[in-house]
């Protein structure tokens, strides 16, 4: 079949793109192997029911034994039980297959199936704009997914809104199939590539790679959040190509770099919106200005992720260790015993961001969105962002989580809530449960819910830290393994010292430690935020300091008592028919304190114990609100901001139980309180007549340097912060609403505590 004719995405000016002319996929001809069409998508689960999971259980010739234990694939004697596993993106640029001679034939593999899938026409279903558009803009219906059509809930008068669900119970679960469906369609078009090799010892090294391939994700909580160089960089050069000699292979633009709009996709009258992004043709990070032309500057989104990096780290570790669900001490006698009862609080505290105290999978993601677009690129605008290839690779790390979750909570799943704003395939006012519909996403002709979509392994794919083919018969054990997988991964300030990680730190911090460990406990502390998400009409971020923020807010990412950041990642995008008084636009999320305070004890912090950090914080802490184009906001006009210290009396990690249990979360009012509304002194940071600033010059990069020799440990440069500011009101500050309690002055709390959770047990 003749290969649909497509527009150049080579990097040009947009007088270049707006000249080029249609041509043949690069390395393909017109009367190469059948099109993509004869693999037929029809949706979520399509393709992993007839070819991806059958191939991941029956074929044992998948396995590797590395001496490090089996990698992917199937364990022999194991087969049919165990997934093929998406792997972490630097994990599987340096994955090798058994009978290669060195890494990459999979992840050149991943890359190709991307380029074909921009390649396609945007008429098609499974094209890159069709399946971003998904999400949100253009705001149309997909594959027929409209009101009137068999078994839809979709309302004709809902227009203006994509499919994606926010602010819901439902977040991470809409999101599975979607992601589910886009691997489906790499899968075909992977199948597809490797057709063009005819040597026949070639051709079954690339069946086995179709075999592994599955699109990879972004552990952001790892490498201090950095952008992977396989992010980052413009150019990919290839190790393995199907049908080539290796003097052959080519070097490519990088797919994941930036995705190039064919021309006349985001013109007027194509449902694109009249915002910004109709002034680029491709997308881009972190740009400084909305102007046309304007390029990517890749070092400040690196700077901005680094340093929320620590934070991001803390929030993940805690998101999936807090308050363990198991009854009783008792059950370390008893390992098989899971507790039987849903905890409806549990789910909603994890799932979204909505009503919940500390941070939730929904809140972090938030973060990440914000950090990686700047103040005016794709990832930072709701319905724009899904366009920019590291959406896809930033959810599925988000999915990943949602399984580790799973697997440590294993009587706790999609709870009823009211729905935050309404979407196009969810009205308003609808509650949202366990069987409500997950539109667009069928599977054979039956749409799917929370309920069908619980298991990864339905959908041909699993992750290394839920092995669930190990344990059969024993979720208890799973949830031993994953829990122990978190802590691993995610260790901070405290937990690696206990490890005897030591030598990374100054003897004043050594003191501080031991002054923190108590019987193998200390006391971790954040920041708890609640604040209205509409309140500055777009996204949102307050930035939180250990120390006095610089007069110069450009600076306050930057600076060295910068600790983290609460991004509210919004957009309206809403059922038009919705009233604004009854939709619940209050969300939540925290921002992790104690990684930042055990730095602190090189200068004026002696410990973590309550009695000495409760007078360091209220020295110390500030906070500041920058809105969507940088610039600073009084935080006492930002329409139900309230902020919140938080403790948690937490048990290190032992030979026994080999993950870190944290107790209940208690409210300490009196710091914030004391603090005051605007987070310190009125003005510092403030420059009277914001008409008159613009958002930072940062420099325009048109492009990222090209993926090869380029060393992977990059360092990332931050600027200085200078002045000072004055000493720190007494102004009155609101907390959220909830059992609260003063702080402590003693190094034991006993407070009441606003947690939902019971205490943290240990577990066998």
């Amino acid at each position: 079949m003749k290969v649909s004719t497509l527009v150049s995405v080579a990097f040009a000016t947009t007088a270049q793109l707006v000249a080029a002319v249609p041509y043949a996929m690069p390395g393909l001809d017109s009367n190469a192997v059948g099109g993509f069409e004869s693999i037929e998508v029809r949706g979520a689960g399509h393709l992993h029911e007839n070819f991806l999971k059958k191939r991941a259980i029956d074929n044992s010739k998948q396995h590797e034994d590395t001496g490090k234990g089996w990698v992917g694939g199937i364990q022999a004697g194991n087969v049919g039980k165990q997934m093929v596993n998406r792997r972490e993106i630097r994990e599987l640029y340096d994955y090798r297959l058994p009978g290669d001679t060195q890494n990459g034939r999979v992840y050149d593999l991943f890359i190709l199936a991307m380029r074909r899938t921009m390649y396609r026409s945007p008429a098609d279903k499974n094209s890159w704009w069709q399946l971003a558009g998904v999400h949100g803009r253009p705001f149309v219906d997909w594959n027929g997914r409209r009101p009137g059509v068999k078994g839809s809930d979709l309302r004709a008068d809902s227009v203006g809104t994509g499919y994606c669900t926010h602010g819901s119970t439902l977040f991470p679960t809409w999101h599975r199939p979607y992601l589910a469906y886009v691997e489906e369609v790499l899968w075909a078009s992977a199948y597809w590539e490797i057709q063009y090799e005819k040597d026949p010892k070639e051709k079954a090294q690339w069946e086995l790679a179709l075999e592994q391939l599955r699109f990879p994700y972004w552990d952001w909580a790892l490498g201090n959040a950095d952008l992977p160089p396989q992010i980052r960089y413009s150019g990919h050069t290839f190790r393995f190509f199907p049908g080539r000699k290796s003097a052959d292979f080519p070097q490519w633009e990088n797919p994941l770099y930036t995705f190039k709009f064919q021309k006349g996709t985001y013109d007027t009258g194509s449902n694109f919106g009249n915002d910004r992004f109709r002034n680029w043709f491709r997308t881009l990070r972190h740009p400084p200005n909305e102007n046309p032309g304007v390029g990517d500057n890749i070092p400040e989104t690196r700077n901005t992720l680094t340093q929320n990096g620590p934070s991001i780290r803390a929030q993940t570790r805690e998101l999936l260790l807090r308050s363990l669900p198991m009854d009783s001490q008792a059950n370390i006698r008893q390992p098989n015993l899971i507790n039987t009862a849903s905890d409806p609080a549990r789910w909603g505290a994890f799932s979204n961001r909505v009503g919940n105290n500390g941070a939730s999978v929904e809140s972090i993601h938030d973060g990440i969105h914000v950090w990686v677009g700047g103040n005016y690129g794709h990832m930072s605008s709701v319905p724009y962002s899904s366009f920019d290839p590291i959406f896809f690779l930033h959810h599925l790390n988000v999915d990943r989580l949602f399984a580790i979750w799973q697997a440590i909570n294993p009587k706790s799943y999609v709870t009823p809530q009211q729905n935050g704003g309404g979407t196009y395939g969810v009205h308003w006012q609808r509650e949202d449960n366990v069987t409500s519909p997950l539109e667009p996403w069928l599977r054979n002709g039956w749409r799917l819910n929370s309920d069908t979509v619980r298991d990864t392994a339905s959908f041909g794919y699993g992750y290394k830290e839920v092995p669930k083919h190990d344990y059969p018969n024993s979720p208890t054990g799973l949830r031993r393994f994953a829990m122990k997988a978190v802590t691993d991964l995610y260790s901070g300030s405290v937990s690696s010292s206990s490890k005897r990680k030591r030598d990374s730190y100054t003897n004043e911090e050594n003191d501080g430690l031991d002054k923190s460990i108590v019987a193998n406990k200390y006391y971790e502390w954040r920041v708890d935020v609640s604040t209205d998400r509409s309140a500055l009409n777009g996204s949102y971020s307050v930035r939180f300091f250990l120390g006095k923020p610089s007069r110069d807010y450009k600076q306050w990412a930057f600076q060295p008592e910068f600790v983290g950041d609460y991004v509210v990642f919004t957009h309206s995008m809403e059922d038009p028919h919705a009233d604004p008084a009854a939709v619940n636009t209050q969300i939540t999320g925290s921002v992790p304190l104690t990684d930042a305070m055990v730095k602190a004890f090189s200068s004026n912090l002696t410990s973590l114990n309550p009695s000495d950090a409760s007078p360091y914080l209220i020295k110390n802490l500030r906070w500041r609100v920058i809105d969507s184009e940088g610039k600073p906001v009084r935080a006492r006009k930002v329409k139900g901001l309230k902020v919140s210290v938080s403790i948690s009396h937490t048990t290190l990690p032992t030979d026994e139980i080999p993950w870190t249990q944290y107790g209940e979360w208690t409210f300490l009012t009196d710091i914030a309180r004391r603090i005051g509304r605007d987070g310190g002194p009125d003005k510092v940071g403030i420059i009277p007549d914001l008409s008159s600033t613009s958002s930072s010059a940062a420099p325009t990069t048109t492009q990222a340097p090209a993926y090869g020799d380029v060393p992977t440990s990059t360092t990332v440069a931050a600027a200085d912060s200078t002045t000072e500011a004055p000493a720190s009101s007494t102004d009155d500050v609101e907390s959220p609403s909830s059992t609260v309690v003063e702080s402590p002055e003693t190094s034991a709390v006993e407070a009441s505590s606003t947690s939902s959770d019971a205490p943290v047990p240990t577990d066998d």
